[in-house]
């Protein structure tokens, strides 16, 4: 009988099977995604907002943006005055004090600082002193500077302040371990520098590198020459000359003008600098003509406006012949120029003779030059012969007089740098300061620039709306394209005039307007670029709108200009009926903070409660958001917002309405979580809500990290992208512990998805991906016949959300595969057939045209395709964002489009010549010489890289010892695979600690990810009492099939008969009608299979926690 039942099954296989190969039908796995969408309670969540009531309103958009500004403004002049009120408490002070304060370069008693993000002491200031500078009759601030800048950090929005003293002495506040002590010299940073100028310069430095220049001379010349450079701001130009017998320059655009001071050229320079060797002799003349000539490159336009310095280094011994003369060369060439390029000279070492000294002290002094062509600006002249005691870079560092400097009385920005403490983006504002009428150094403040303009990054007044700031030379500070300030891993951006990001035909007008700080509004067609996701990865999606720009100045004196960009007819929507307060509708996440209830329990590698829900707010839930960034929560805090929203206190902490109402509508997935979702879909590992009001809801309940925000995350807009279907993640390795896990993640709307209206929120839940393969193999019996066939998911970005390789490795998913790396033959039919094309866009800042994929079904293959050549099919999951493609294994499926290794960065992929290739970007023609790009039109810029905040975990380790799982523990009485995985927390083993192969069996996941032991010992753990009380499942099940083998195996194959018959019929007349992956499923037609149901708890045993399992979370809980 045994015989007769396995010939039936290979007549199953044989017959069946294949009649089926050439009709998966995606319809089936759209039905399974919409169970596990209700699962996590998405049909319930959306129908509680369908039956909400709206009061519409439309946004002011001209008050709208003068609010904004007069708030950034405000904050702008609160800066001004705590840099006012230190420079008054300096000059004061006078610097009286002879006691030496805390080194910042030696280790000092420092406590955490979240506002600083690094250990300091906000009771003392420090200070460097660089080796070359004497610490002979040097005085220190007394304890009245001290207390001005302890009253500044009233000013939330400041970090650090300082004072840079011309003597190259550096005072810092609040007190801190710094680095490069014995070089820093605030002398030689652009925020000292910019202080010591009212216009912008154009600096060339001069550099001899004949054969005598060998060794430390040259050395430290090219050390200076790199210093020089350094010193420069954002307005300034640089240019540089190397001489012997001959005089060159950068090869290009850096031969004939100086150039923008950007990260670009000063590797250009540095790397040029660098190659230089000293060998031949030495042609002053030469030199000259060529500095002079970068100096005329520049229009005499903006010559006017420049100071224009020559810095000219030797080692004497001019061998400009008996015909030269540099003295006429200067005074022919800077006639020329009205006599408006100052020469400072720098002689070195001990072989310069008297007559070449003369030689260089004319050079400065121009003695030739004749005023009547322009005032002679004199220079200054410096002979620096020990070169170990004396530093170049010290005297050519400080080329710029200050003891006839104007006195600013506001105070200058510096372009937005990286903090290296916070590695957030910054500005420093600085206010030069006097002694007795002489200039003696400034006083300055770091401005973190994501609490200065606060409310652009949470700017919620509609879908559509964004805002951006401009300078008056039309420099971009903020911007959606440009990288967002709060990023800690993002470059620094060079290119950021905003040319290059508003490209709107008539938006020239609004720019020159705003350039002037005139206000005003204009409507104009734009495009709105909105992420699908991860920048390199999923690209961008356009919108053409009809929008109106409305402008203002920000402050008088600052120079800096908003704009609010709005569509046209855009409303705004506020919730009517207002759900009343509910006994613990809002446990905060921070369990040191406040009183969990019990059961408590270790969810994977977190520290979890079973009784309740957890809620964390972002900055987005606070109507100041400013206020409630990179702030020290407390449990006082904590207390005030839990006593507002139940309503025992009426004082609102800061909250939004809107915020409340969302804590109150998410408040019902609590229960539902805990009851119908967890029975009847155990596989589930993690439950979420997130609003657009930065509430976020999960279960079970754990702390989030104090900064995480859900709207800055590649899967939040990836959602709200595809705001109308369900959107599934490739797979990822949870940094919670619970291994390769995927994503499915869904948008509630208002008015319901047949609106397309505006996302409220997004709801989400997380399951293994060997559970999703095995519901797979399920639906899909042709993909459990793993030797002839692969069951491949690809998402409409064209990355694998399943793939056997996902199943069969055990190292870890360290991000997203594109199918181009794995499937080189279906990837080139899919490009052939225009089923997934590139979609380029410039990724401004690297200079570059970046190019991501797109997958869709259209036209004549809207259903799908079938390639018999390439032995595939690919059929829409129609409701989703996913595609299914049934491939015919073959010997040579070897064949990639694409062979960088997984996990290389597109940024880095340079195009070939293959219209199949990675994901890869080309060069643009870019002129670094005018820091901008040579063809700007047809081009269509990329957006910016979401933000990677600066975030940090609580470690666990200590709570969740000894605790029990929050999952049943039962997973040894689990039989099969399928069985298995139907749990969140097991796994089943396929192999031990070295790779070998083991009978499988089911073990909790910790024990067994990836389907491979991590312990020694890999055998199955005996299953009894108490561990099982009821047979699992596919035991039961199995004892039917087999009892029933033998008496109905001649009944089975009359059936089959029959089966096949109808499948042939019904194919006959097959209605190929597919929907394309991105519309939505609104039938929902009967499973497959009665048998195959992920969504009907399974006769086995559940284990449930006492809760009685701890009874307090921390002694310091309120």
């Amino acid at each position: 009988m045994k015989v007769l039942y396995l010939l039936t099954c290979l007549f199953v296989v044989k017959h069946v099977i294949p009649q089926n190969a050439q009709e998966i039908n995606g319809d089936i796995l759209a039905r399974e995604l919409n169970k596990v969408a209700d699962s996590v309670g998405w049909s319930f969540l959306q129908n509680e907002y369908n039956k909400l009531r709206y009061l519409e309103t439309k946004p002011d958009g001209e008050k709208l943006v003068k609010e904004i500004a007069k708030k950034i403004g405000g904050r702008m002049e609160e800066v001004d005055i705590a840099l006012k009120r230190l420079k008054e408490a300096v000059v004061e002070d006078q610097l009286s004090s002879a006691n030496v304060p805390q080194d910042c370069c030696v280790d000092g008693e420092y406590q955490e600082n979240v506002r600083f993000r690094t250990h300091v002491s906000e009771e003392t200031f420090c200070y460097i002193r660089p080796s070359y500078v004497s610490g002979d009759d040097i005085s220190f601030p007394t304890t009245k500077v001290l207390e001005a800048m302890k009253a500044n950090l009233n000013v939330k929005h400041l970090q650090f302040q300082y004072i840079g003293l011309k003597t190259g002495l550096f005072i810092n506040y609040p007190s801190t371990r710094l680095r490069d002590c014995d070089s820093y010299d605030p002398r030689f940073r652009p925020y000292f520098v910019s202080s010591t100028a009212t216009i912008p310069r154009d600096v060339v430095v001069v550099l001899e590198t004949s054969a005598s220049m060998r060794g430390d001379k040259l050395f430290e010349a090219k050390h200076a020459a790199l210093t020089v450079m350094e010193t420069l701001g954002v307005k300034d130009r640089f240019g540089l000359v190397v001489f012997n017998d001959e005089a060159n320059t950068l090869e290009g655009c850096y031969g004939n003008q100086v150039v923008p001071v950007t990260s670009t050229t000063k590797k250009s320079f540095r790397d040029f600098l660098n190659s230089q060797q000293a060998q031949k002799g030495a042609d002053y003349d030469a030199a000259l003509r060529k500095a002079f000539a970068l100096l005329k490159g520049s229009s005499s336009v903006e010559a006017k406006d420049r100071d224009q310095i020559l810095l000219f280094v030797s080692d004497g011994g001019d061998n400009s012949g008996t015909e030269g003369n540099p003295l006429e060369v200067i005074r022919d060439e800077n006639e020329a120029l009205n006599n408006n390029v100052v020469i400072n000279t720098y002689g070195i070492g001990t072989g310069i003779n008297s007559n070449e000294k003369q030689l260089l002290r004319n050079m400065a002094e121009q003695t030739l030059n004749n005023n009547s062509y322009g005032h002679v600006k004199r220079g200054q002249c410096e002979f620096i012969t020990d070169l170990k005691t004396t530093s170049l870079r010290k005297v050519m560092g400080t080329y710029y007089k200050y003891d006839s400097l104007t006195k600013s009385t506001s105070p200058t920005y510096t372009q937005p740098y990286k903090d290296f403490f916070t590695n957030e983006s910054v500005i420093t504002g600085c206010l030069p300061f006097a002694f007795n009428g002489v200039f003696h150094g400034v006083v300055c403040a770091d401005i973190l620039i994501s609490k200065l303009v606060a409310e652009i990054l949470y700017l919620k007044h509609g879908e559509f709306i964004y805002a951006f700031i401009i300078d008056g030379e039309g420099r971009t500070l903020v911007h959606p394209l440009l990288p967002d300030p709060r990023d800690v891993i993002a470059q620094e951006q060079d290119i950021n005039n905003i040319n290059n990001f508003e490209t709107s035909g008539d938006v020239s007008e609004v720019i020159d307007s705003m350039k002037k700080g005139s206000n005003g509004q204009k409507p104009l067609n734009t495009v709105v670029l909105e992420t699908r996701g991860q920048k390199y990865l999923d690209g961008d999606s356009k919108r053409a709108i009809k929008a109106v720009f409305y402008w203002a100045p920000i402050a008088p004196g600052s120079n800096l200009s908003l704009c609010i960009v709005m569509e046209r007819n855009n409303t705004v929507s506020d919730i009517e009926n207002f759900n009343q307060p509910i006994s613990g509708d809002f446990v905060y996440h921070r369990w040191d903070l406040n009183r969990w209830p019990a059961p408590f329990c270790r969810h994977f590698s977190r520290y979890a409660t079973q009784a309740k829900t957890t809620v964390k707010l972002t900055p987005d839930a606070f109507k100041e958001a400013s206020l409630y960034t990179g702030v020290k929560e407390t449990g006082v805090r904590v207390k005030q917002l839990k006593d507002y929203i139940s309503g025992d206190i009426t004082t609102n902490p800061g909250l939004k309405t809107s915020a409340i109402k969302s804590i109150r509508l998410t408040y019902p997935m609590e229960k539902l979580w805990m009851t119908t979702s967890k029975e009847e879909a155990p596989y589930l590992v993690w439950r979420y809500v997130m609003t657009e009001d930065g509430v976020q809801r999960q279960y079970p309940g754990v702390r989030l990290t104090d900064d995480y925000d859900h709207k800055l995350r590649p899967w939040y807009h990836r959602t709200i992208a595809q705001k109308t279907i369900n959107v599934v993640s490739a797979p990822y390795e949870d940094s919670w512990g619970s291994g390769k896990i995927i994503s499915l993640t869904r948008s509630i709307l208002k008015g319901g998805t047949n609106t397309g209206g505006k996302v409220e929120a997004v709801i989400g839940t997380d399951f293994s991906i060997y559970f999703f393969n095995q519901m797979l193999e399920d639906i899909y019996p042709i993909c459990a016949d793993r030797t002839r066939y692969s069951c491949i998911l690809i998402d409409n970005s064209g990355f694998l959300v399943m793939h056997p390789y996902y199943i069969e490795t055990t190292s870890p998913i360290e991000g997203q595969i594109h199918i181009t790396y794995l499937e080189g033959k279906i990837s080139r039919s899919l490009i052939e057939e225009n089923i997934m094309y590139k979609q380029p866009c410039r990724d401004t800042g690297n200079k570059k045209e970046q190019f991501t994929y797109r997958v869709k079904l259209k036209g004549a293959n809207l259903g799908g395709i079938i390639d018999s050549e390439n032995g595939y099919e690919l059929r829409p999951v129609s409701g989703s964002n996913v595609f299914l493609i049934l491939k015919k294994r073959r010997s040579s499926d070897e064949d990639k489009c694409c062979d960088s290794e997984y996990y290389v960065s597109p940024s880095s992929i340079p195009c070939g010549t293959e219209e199949c290739s990675c994901l890869c970007y080309k060069e643009l023609s870019f002129n670094e010489c005018r820091n901008e790009y040579n063809i700007t039109n047809g081009f269509v810029p990329c957006s910016s890289q979401l933000p990677t905040l600066r975030s940090v975990s609580t470690p666990e380790e200590d709570k969740t010892r000894n605790l029990p799982t929050c999952f049943p523990t039962d997973c040894a009485c689990r039989k099969t695979e399928r069985e298995c995985f139907r749990t969140s927390g097991c796994s089943w083993c396929k192999s031990d600690k070295n790779g070998n192969l083991v009978n499988g069996f089911c073990d909790l996941k910790e024990i067994c990810p990836s389907q491979q032991c991590l312990k020694d010992v890999c055998i199955r753990k005996r299953c009894g009492p108490p561990e099982c009380k009821n047979p699992p499942c596919d035991d039961v099940s199995n004892v039917v099939i087999y009892a029933s083998a033998s008496g109905g195996a001649v009944v089975v194959v009359i059936l089959i008969i029959i089966v096949v018959c109808i499948i042939r019929k019904k194919k006959d007349g097959h209605d190929d009608t597919y929907l394309d992956a991105t519309h939505e499923v609104t039938i929902f037609s009967k499973p497959t299979s009665d048998c195959i149901d992920y969504n009907t708890v399974p006769n086995c045993y559940t284990s449930t926690l006492s809760v009685t399992s701890e009874e307090s979370v921390s002694s310091n809980a309120s």
